[in-house]
């Protein structure tokens, strides 16, 4: 059983002078008993006791030696830990509480600096691969145009796929600021009091124009029985509820129907957006609000996601004290769904409120 090196010590010192007191007791009578000098009782008492102090002090000797060893062992697991060798654990076993916590805390810090090396390392990659692919097609279409473009039909088609891909990355650039600032604490919220019944009014209207080229019917259920006000950051919100709305339209086909249905339950609202599309794959649900994560399906550049969407909204609705659920069929459709508190988040430093 583990104990705490001050219970461990506690016992130490007692069960030392209890014998401690039970030997000079002992000797204290014999010695009375017997017909000594006081100097020679004295000398008897002191030498009685010495092995008992050399006992109890190579016991602490040992006992500091086993727990100094365990200590060097996880220095050197510190000493060997670099960005490149974060799998290493500490194993060791201990009676003491002290240095099992000490262990544990430090096997989760490794955890913890394992994945995020994974994830930032992982991120780099994904956006290095999604900035080089329309680099790439920029310098293809140009090198082309310049080999052969004759007339200026030619090279105004040229240069309007060259500005198509440089809105690509301007998008995947401007995506990923603002992640990184997100997470800096350098994107701070400003919360109001807003009309979140007319914030969802008009992205219905702008969804509508969205759908019109490919026929989708885009429709809005108000379940609320009033106004729902809401305090949240209206610019933050209106981004969000654009990307589930732009998302929904860009993967239901040609004649499909996208709804958007508002209803409130005590202090929270919901917001979901349902849509008669492609729908995502149940091994794919559980990575949609990762970055750069995209299903087969979603990879299709025609598409033309950034597959940092899904990142944003997860992080404004986290940034609301709100949650995101989804739920979707292959073939049939998916449904995201935002709850938000309607007293809005709890302000921190980062946050700024506007009243």
């Amino acid at each position: 059983m583990l104990s705490t090196a001050k219970s461990r010590l506690t016992l130490i010192v007692a069960l030392a002078l209890a014998v401690a007191m039970a030997v000079s007791a002992g000797v204290t009578c014999l010695v009375r008993a017997t017909d000594w000098s006081a100097n020679v009782r004295l000398l008897t008492i002191v030498v009685c006791f010495i092995p008992i102090i050399a006992l109890f002090t190579l016991g602490f000797r040992l006992a500091l030696n086993i727990h100094r060893r365990t200590l060097m062992q996880l220095v050197e697991n510190f000493q060997d830990m670099s960005i490149d060798h974060l799998s290493t654990r500490a194993d060791f076993s201990t009676s003491c509480v002290e240095l099992a916590i000490l262990r544990d805390e430090y096997n989760a810090m490794l955890e913890r600096l394992e994945s995020a090396v994974q994830r930032v390392r992982q991120f780099s990659g994904d956006a290095s691969h999604e900035l080089r692919t329309p680099l790439t097609i920029l310098r293809g279409e140009t090198e082309v145009t310049l080999h052969w473009a004759k007339t200026p039909e030619e090279f105004r088609a040229a240069l309007q796929s060259n500005m198509e891909e440089i809105d690509r990355m301007g998008r995947i650039l401007e995506d990923l600021l603002t992640l990184a600032k997100s997470e800096s604490g350098e994107l701070p919220l400003s919360i109001g009091q807003l009309s979140l019944s007319d914030l969802v009014q008009e992205l219905y209207i702008q969804g509508r124009t969205l759908a019109e080229g490919k026929d989708i019917t885009v429709s809005l259920h108000h379940g609320a029985d009033s106004e729902v006000s809401i305090r949240g950051d209206d610019l933050r919100l209106r981004q969000l509820f654009l990307n589930l709305l732009s998302n929904a339209i860009r993967y239901t086909t040609e004649g499909g129907r996208v709804d958007i249905d508002i209803s409130r339950h005590d202090d929270t609202v919901t917001v979901a957006v349902i849509d008669s599309g492609i729908g995502i794959a149940p091994e794919h649900l559980p990575h949609i609000f990762e970055r750069f994560y995209r299903t087969d399906e979603a990879r299709n550049r025609a598409h033309g996601g950034t597959g940092l969407g899904l990142a944003i909204v997860k992080w404004i609705t986290e940034a609301h004290d709100g949650t995101i659920r989804v739920t979707s069929t292959v073939n049939e459709g998916s449904r995201f769904e935002v709850c938000l508190p309607l007293a809005g988040p709890t302000l921190g430093e980062e946050s700024k409120d506007k009243n």
